[in-house]
């Protein structure tokens, strides 16, 4: 049974036209569904839970973006079970990205109806949180920042409504490399390994290559390794900022000076105070610490 989780406010509506389109193949095909539109913040978590609950067998499909992917993973049960299609819909979309979802429609949409390939991946989790997952990413300081002023700024409307959403992220960016104040950061990783920097402006813990719209931030990220992997810009001047995330496009980043890449199982990170927080681009509110791990099911995922 495919179960369809849609958000209608993703990237300008698109997802009620990728609806329309897809609800006339569903019947075309005569294939059993349900569909389900996200009507309040932590809907699809909801929507998820009650679902994968009832149905440990379910094909769960988002239409949406990175939030709605976010919303679904926090609420999924018998992870081990369930499969998960996505048909991207949203302004970063950089979980389909990291797993080379297509971002063509029709052939996304034929991809889901008739699955070829899955791949098992990883879900990320907070361990100091309950039900706090993440799928691409989470982050404390200057990248959570920007993701939070995202998430309000009339900026994202505007840019999506000319097709440019995937800009919103670096309009910002360079708005907050301005006004970023970094300091200290402790991080320890599994097996008693510890780090401690000066002068942090952030750190992302991946588990895809991508956030913030397409900067691959850890290029030798995979989805499915087990491992989480941390990117850690510290102690350069704000402007430099500038440079890592243009390079950070294109993954040409990982010599530049204060980048930094550590691999681990779990990790915990302490800041010199409250700094703001993001799971998958979604604001996680403002902590000290940031504590994170990999669950020990993965999940199936339709990627062709």
């Amino acid at each position: 049974m495919y179960y369809f989780i849609l958000n209608p406010s993703s990237q300008s509506s698109g997802s009620r036209s990728i609806w329309n389109r897809l609800a006339t193949i569903l019947k075309e095909k005569n294939i059993s569904y349900k569909v389900y539109a996200t009507t309040y913040p932590g809907h699809g978590t909801d929507l998820a839970r009650k679902i994968s609950s009832a149905d440990p067998n379910a094909t769960i499909v988002a239409i949406g973006g990175d939030g709605t992917v976010h919303d679904i993973l926090c609420g999924l049960t018998n992870i081990s079970t369930v499969t998960f299609g996505l048909i991207p819909s949203g302004s970063g979309n950089d979980f389909a990205r990291g797993m080379h979802i297509t971002s063509d429609t029709d052939r996304a949409i034929a991809q889901i109806l008739d699955p070829q390939q899955h791949m098992k991946i990883d879900i990320g989790t907070l361990t100091d949180r309950k039900d706090q997952r993440f799928g691409v990413s989470c982050g404390i300081g200057f990248d959570a920042a920007v993701c939070h002023e995202a998430l309000s700024s009339p900026i994202k409307d505007i840019l999506n409504k000319l097709h440019l959403g995937q800009l919103t992220y670096g309009v910002i960016a360079l708005k907050q490399i301005l006004l970023y104040d970094p300091g200290p950061m402790k991080i320890e990783l599994d097996g008693g390994r510890t780090m401690e920097f000066k002068k942090a402006f952030f750190a992302a813990v991946m588990n895809q290559k991508y956030e913030g719209g397409g900067v691959k931030m850890c290029p030798e990220a995979r989805p499915g390794d087990g491992i989480l992997d941390i990117f850690v810009v510290s102690d350069i001047p704000n402007v430099k900022i500038g440079a890592v995330l243009p390079l950070g496009f294109a993954g040409k980043h990982k010599h530049l000076k204060g980048v930094h890449f550590l691999r681990a199982q779990s990790v915990k990170i302490t800041c010199d105070r409250k700094r703001a927080v993001h799971l998958d681009g979604e604001s996680g509110g403002m902590h000290r610490t940031l504590s994170a791990t990999v669950l020990s099911e993965q999940l199936r995922v339709i990627v062709g």
